[in-house]
């Protein structure tokens, strides 16, 4: 293995589609999401983490271990490096020259990635948050704002790290927009394999739909939905906000997204703006919605679903996390 390769989105931006018209290349293996990095970033952090153990004492035994290393946190970095890229070099069993590591959470360490990675290759995969908000409704929430509390800090932290993070890698990067990509499939992949100095292989377009990422993690849908790339997923989301209230809640949405941090990524507030308020409205009950945002909201604030969830209940009975 050469290097990894590091996709960098938020959930439902269409890094389950990129990934497998990539791994239909014969240099880059990948399988489902990792996640790999996630635990061993955050242990080097103060917070972010429940845990039966104590992570804020945990945290600062790290640190001070770190801290005693010869070369501090550049040891850390280092030997973490070595134990991932191990990982990764076992997957790619046909000797492949990368491994794509596309794990969307990863907009949370992209400068620990970046520190324990140099020499990576990374990928940024944009999509209007909009859409994003859209898709996430449709697929994890029944259509609505239910269950939309767990994907709060997708939809307001993700799109500023996402920023924060094109901008750090800089001159390493490459991104490419969701909308632009299955406009243009053809185009964008030569630019990919340009970045990756490898040749584009003539049946990539085609033979990714029958690609086995070999995990649970992904897109479930678009897997068995879409059999090619094209552009019929772009205007969905002007089906899920059709009504006065939901427009309103694009709005506010949208208006909470800096305006810088949407212009890194290429797309204009004012355009996405003026794009929702040219939905034509339909007539509908806005109690539904109102009540399940209020649902959603009062799940995020009393973390009701750590005490009553199938996974945490039993977990968290007469424990205290820190």
């Amino acid at each position: 293995m050469r290097s990894p390769i590091f996709l960098f989105s938020l959930p439902r931006s269409g890094s389950t589609l990129l990934q497998r018209v990539l791994m239909t290349h014969s240099q880059i293996s990948s399988v489902a999401e990792p996640w790999i990095m996630l635990p061993f970033s955050y242990s080097y952090k103060s917070t972010g983490v429940l845990s039966e153990y104590g992570h804020g004492i945990s945290f600062t035994a790290i640190e001070d271990f770190i801290n005693n290393l010869p070369n501090k946190e550049h040891d850390y970095y280092d030997a973490l490096k070595n134990f991932v890229s191990t990982l990764y070099a076992k997957q790619c069993k046909n000797n492949e020259l990368y491994f794509l590591d596309k794990t969307p959470r990863y907009y949370l360490i992209i400068p620990e990635i970046l520190k324990t990675f140099p020499d990576a290759k990374f990928i940024f995969l944009f999509r209007n948050p909009i859409h994003v908000m859209s898709s996430m409704m449709q697929t994890w929430s029944r259509g609505g704002f239910r269950e939309m509390y767990a994907y709060e800090r997708d939809l307001n932290l993700g799109p500023k790290a996402l920023s924060e993070g094109f901008e750090l890698l800089a001159d390493k990067a490459l991104a490419i927009q969701y909308e632009q990509f299955v406009s243009d499939p053809e185009m964008y992949l030569e630019k990919i394999c340009e970045y990756l100095d490898i040749a584009v292989e003539g049946s990539m377009l085609e033979l990714f739909s029958v690609q086995n990422t070999k995990g649970r993690m992904g897109d479930s849908t678009g897997r068995y939905e879409y059999k090619s790339v094209s552009t019929c997923s772009i205007d969905k989301w002007k089906q899920t906000f059709s009504t006065n209230y939901r427009k309103k809640i694009a709005f506010k949405y949208l208006n909470s997204i800096d305006e810088s941090v949407l212009r890194i990524q290429g797309y204009e507030k004012k355009g996405i703006l003026e794009q929702i308020n040219n939905i034509e409205a339909k007539r509908s009950n806005f109690f539904t919605d109102w009540f399940d945002i209020l649902y959603s909201d009062l799940i995020r604030h009393t973390k009701a679903n750590m005490y009553f969830g199938k996974q945490t209940a039993k977990w968290s009975k007469k424990r205290f996390l820190s």
